[in-house]
C-alpha cells in the first residue's frame, strides 16, 4: 500500500481497526502512523468529567487489543473535511463503531482528528484524537463536510 496519497492513508487508518474476531491489521497500523504518533481515547466518566488516554503507537495496540477481544469490530467512516497547508493536513473524520461488520449493529458515532505530515514522499498520521457522540455533543450536520 502506497501513502503517496492522503485518502489512501486515511482509509488505512479504518482498515487497521476494523475485521473479524482478532482480525485487526496491526502492522498496518504500524506503517501508516510515525514513530513520534500519538493516539489520544477520550471520554466522559459517569458524573461527566472527561478522561483522556495517550499512547504511542505500541501502548494503543497494547490497550486495544483487550477491547477488542471477542469482538468483530468495524469502524466506518461517514463523512471527512481535510484542511491541508503545505506538507501537513488536519483531518476531521467522523466515524460509527459498528458490531459484526460495516452494516452490523450501530455502537456508536463520534469524531476522530487526524494530524498528518508529508515527508516529501509520503503522508504520515503524527496524531489521532477522538470523542464519540454523547448528550449534549453531536456530529456536525452532513453540509459541514462539504463546505
Amino acid at each position: 500500500m502506497d501513502f503517496a496519497d492522503l485518502d489512501t492513508l486515511i482509509s488505512a487508518l479504518y482498515t487497521a481497526i476494523s475485521g473479524p474476531e482478532g482480525g485487526q491489521d496491526w502492522e498496518l497500523e504500524r506503517r501508516i502512523c510515525h514513530p513520534d504518533a500519538r493516539m489520544v481515547r477520550t471520554r466522559v466518566d459517569e458524573d461527566g468529567k472527561p478522561l483522556m488516554w495517550s499512547f504511542d503507537t505500541e501502548g494503543f495496540i497494547a490497550a486495544t487489543i483487550p477491547l477488542l477481544e471477542g469482538r468483530a469490530f468495524y469502524e466506518v467512516e461517514t463523512d471527512r473535511k481535510t484542511f491541508r497547508f503545505g506538507n501537513v493536513a488536519q483531518v476531521f473524520s467522523a466515524y460509527e463503531g459498528r458490531e459484526g461488520g460495516a452494516d452490523g449493529e450501530l455502537l456508536f458515532k463520534g469524531m476522530n482528528m487526524i494530524h498528518c505530515f508529508r515527508d516529501g514522499e509520503r503522508w504520515w498520521i503524527m496524531h489521532v484524537i477522538w470523542d464519540n457522540e454523547r448528550e449534549g455533543v453531536k456530529l456536525p450536520p452532513a453540509e459541514w463536510f462539504d463546505g
